[in-house]
């Protein structure tokens, strides 16, 4: 007996595994199972968004020995890091699809947050802020979202927070170069999810060399097995950029970025800028040309950076404002709390540098927007969503001890379970509610969530362009998921007169032009919409109405076939109904489904 007992060691240890790790584990897999239920039952998502067409393409082109390209850019794509794709590649070995698989991996990394945010908890508060933290990171509605959507920033806020984890741990004076060296090395995972990791990486090893015991010899080793574990995971990223650029770079977005700002700084429309075309077919937009050359030919001298940066936040200031009051992030509750949580108490001298870390890392993601001035989304701040929660989940224990304490000192006792059952209730409703209208908010609002059920007539436009053909088309549209679901090439439209256009529909091998009711783009884009595309090589195939709850008109499209000279793909049938030619678009019914 007591051979056996040695074998499953000291009673107190299973008893602390129980107490610590088994309700964690049922967490994480209460987050799979809603995560799983959400994406196949009542959040079943739609057409897969824009950035993850282009995310699903890279690994297809990957898995198909075509190098690291997209859908949406000419040439090497150099914004997008490789470890989103390279997992949604290796997971469609098992989906055979490349949209579920992109699904898969964000479900599995989003059902996984729960984990770090306890760990980041418990260290700065106690375990009943740890639970709860991770009970809000298993439940909260945008966590969800993100979690059956192929977007960057579920997984990205999952391997972020596992890196802040890594650093607490080093921080402890016991830590050694192996604990910096897993530091390094997880936020080499989050810089191959999102660049953005490079800023926090810094601050972990300013850290490493000012806020932990030792020599200077040693501080400084800290830092370098820091960077070191960094650079040998971030590796493929680096070599991707310096084959594509001839230098070395840690990210391209920025150069990207600031090529369109530049453009918009210098007097051209925004649309100009990411899709202009000259007269001679020549691609001037930074959309239309390959990430690379915009890399290599971008110049940044310091007076247009600080118009650039001082424009920046001038416009994006006011919008990060705004954001903290938006329901998606919970508010008003979860920023109320998270206030009231981060000062609970004072900090303790032991904690006091893993309490500043926390602080300054999604500091960052605010600063990662002075880089842009052409386009600010709800989904670039996300990554606060993780921090208020965990400030948030201290602070929720706050009220839960200062309502008993303070019932207890009524001295009521006859009273005093129903006191505590009304508080309960109470708190218990208003979360309620709270979660509900941010659930309903996150669902519909395509701000946050393009791949909601809202937009599944995208996947049905595409799909039906994928039954018509036997090999892959191109289609011109005004984004790429239509293009996508087509399994076709995309192109986008130009920004340019009439003209220019008909000639570039040639240029670009174009088969089938979509165009979007709702939507605006250019001058001739609007009368393609009302009149009909004025040429004879445009044969309308397609039309549909849609059923966006925003309204009628969003999310119809009408899809014309491009007969241009020497395609070899046969042309669609026609139909003929009353009042209907190809400069009189109906929006009544799809012409063939």
């Amino acid at each position: 007996m007591a051979t056996f007992q040695a074998k499953l060691g000291p009673p107190n240890s299973v008893r602390n595994w129980q107490r610590n790790f088994a309700p964690l584990g049922l967490i994480v897999v209460g987050a799979l199972a809603i995560r799983v239920a959400a994406a196949l039952t009542w959040w079943r998502p739609g057409a897969i968004g824009q950035e993850g067409a282009e995310y699903a393409r890279i690994a297809e082109n990957l898995r198909n020995g075509l190098g690291y390209v997209g859908i949406g850019t000419p040439g090497t794509e150099l914004i997008m890091p490789p470890l989103f794709p390279l997992l949604i590649s290796l997971s469609s070995m098992f989906t055979g699809d490349y949209e579920w698989a992109g699904r898969l991996v964000a479900i599995v990394l989003g059902a996984a947050l729960p984990l770090p945010v306890y760990g980041i908890a418990s260290r700065l508060f106690d375990r009943p802020a740890a639970i709860t933290a991770a009970l809000i990171a298993a439940c909260h509605p945008l966590f969800i979202g993100l979690s059956i959507s192929v977007l960057s920033e579920g997984p990205y806020a999952t391997l972020l927070l596992s890196a802040v984890y890594a650093v607490l741990r080093a921080l402890d004076d016991r830590s050694t170069t192996k604990d910096w060296c897993l530091v390094g090395a997880t936020f080499g995972l989050a810089y191959l999810t999102r660049q953005e990791a490079v800023a926090p990486l810094l601050i972990a090893v300013f850290f490493a060399l000012v806020a932990t015991p030792g020599t200077r010899v040693l501080k400084c080793k800290r830092g370098m097995a820091a960077l070191v574990a960094f650079f040998v995971l971030a590796s493929p990223q680096i070599a991707i950029l310096y084959r594509a650029t001839g230098h070395l770079r840690l990210e391209g977005k920025s150069a990207i970025n600031f090529a369109i700002g530049s453009r918009m700084l210098a007097g051209q429309d925004q649309r100009q800028a990411e899709n202009g075309i000259n007269e001679k077919l020549e691609a001037t937009g930074v959309g239309m040309l390959p990430n690379a050359t915009i890399v290599r030919e971008m110049q940044i001298d310091m007076k247009n950076l600080i118009q650039f940066v001082a424009t920046a936040l001038r416009r994006n200031t006011p919008f990060l404002l705004h954001n903290f009051t938006e329901p998606w992030l919970g508010a008003p509750f979860l920023p109320a709390l998270a206030l009231f949580g981060f000062f609970r108490r004072p900090w303790r001298k032991s904690t006091t540098s893993s309490h500043l870390f926390v602080l300054l890392v999604p500091i960052t993601a605010i600063v990662a927007t002075l880089s842009v001035v052409h386009a600010i989304y709800p989904r670039n701040y996300f990554v606060f969503v993780p921090f208020l929660s965990i400030w948030a989940a201290n602070g929720l224990v706050g009220v839960a001890r200062w309502t008993k304490t303070t019932v207890d000192a009524m001295r009521f006792e006859r009273f005093r379970f129903v006191a505590l059952g009304g508080a309960a209730f109470a708190i218990g409703f208003l979360t309620l509610v709270a979660y509900v209208y941010t659930t309903s908010v996150v669902r519909r609002d395509s701000r946050l969530n393009e791949e909601s059920g809202s937009s599944r007539d995208t996947k049905d436009v595409g799909m039906w362009i994928r039954r018509q053909q036997d090999h892959r088309v191109k289609i011109m549209d005004i984004e790429s998921p239509p293009a996508f679901h087509a399994d076709a090439e995309y192109v986008h439209f130009p920004y340019s007169n009439a003209e220019t256009a008909i000639r570039f529909l040639d240029a670009a091998k174009v088969d089938y032009v979509i165009l979007r009711r709702g939507r605006t783009f250019t001058d001739y884009y609007d009368d393609w919409l009302t009149n009909g595309i004025p040429d004879s090589r445009a044969k309308l195939v397609y039309v549909a109405s849609g059923h966006v709850s925003s309204g009628p008109t969003v999310g119809a499209f009408v899809v014309y076939q491009w007969k241009r000279p020497g395609s070899d793909h046969p042309q669609l049938p026609s139909h003929h109904i009353e009042g209907l030619t190809p400069r009189e678009p109906r929006t009544d019914a799809p012409l063939q489904r």
